[in-house]
């Protein structure tokens, strides 16, 4: 039983390097892509994990079928349509089981949740900034007003509200 989990690792771990290596991505480029670590990346390639959470947004990332890198099922990357590429989630959709599906469909939602969040984080940074930029305009207006006021003076000599009295 354990021989078969190694064969069954390493089956996955040609896959995934397949992959990877189809979308033409070093493993720190792929990390990157879908967060996680290189290290991670590594062990996957390596057999030592049979699986990853992370497998359709991989699949997504190396353009290929989530389906096919999971189980093997299927063609790694999908027919070309008339000219046009088919998406790997549509791929793997109509070629997968419910099961599969059910994995695709867990994995979307998730990527759904973490694309609002970073949409929500992003819009908290530009907001920071912005208030960031409006206090130092503020304070910048503040240092400048004073010498506003002497140019001022300095153009309406003859106005007394603005000039200074003199030391009489």
């Amino acid at each position: 039983m354990n021989h078969h989990h190694e064969s069954k690792n390493q089956a996955f771990a040609q896959r995934f390097k397949s992959s990877r290596l189809h979308a033409d991505l070093t493993q720190q480029e792929l990390a990157g892509r879908v967060g996680i670590s290189q290290a991670a990346i590594h062990k996957l390639e390596s057999g030592q994990f049979g699986s990853s959470r992370k497998t359709v947004a991989i699949a997504m990332a190396c353009r290929v079928n989530p389906v096919w890198l999971e189980t093997g099922a299927g063609e790694m990357v999908p027919q070309q349509e008339k000219g046009v590429e088919v998406d790997p989630v549509d791929a793997a959709v109509s070629g997968g089981t419910s099961a599969q599906l059910g994995i695709v469909e867990s994995e979307l939602d998730k990527m759904i949740h973490n694309l609002y969040a970073l949409r929500n984080q992003v819009r908290r940074l530009r907001n920071r900034q912005r208030a960031r930029a409006r206090r130092r305009k503020e304070e910048s207006s503040d240092q400048n007003e004073p010498a506003s006021l002497e140019c001022a003076e300095a153009l309406h000599p003859d106005d007394p509200t603005e000039m200074p009295a003199s030391g009489a």
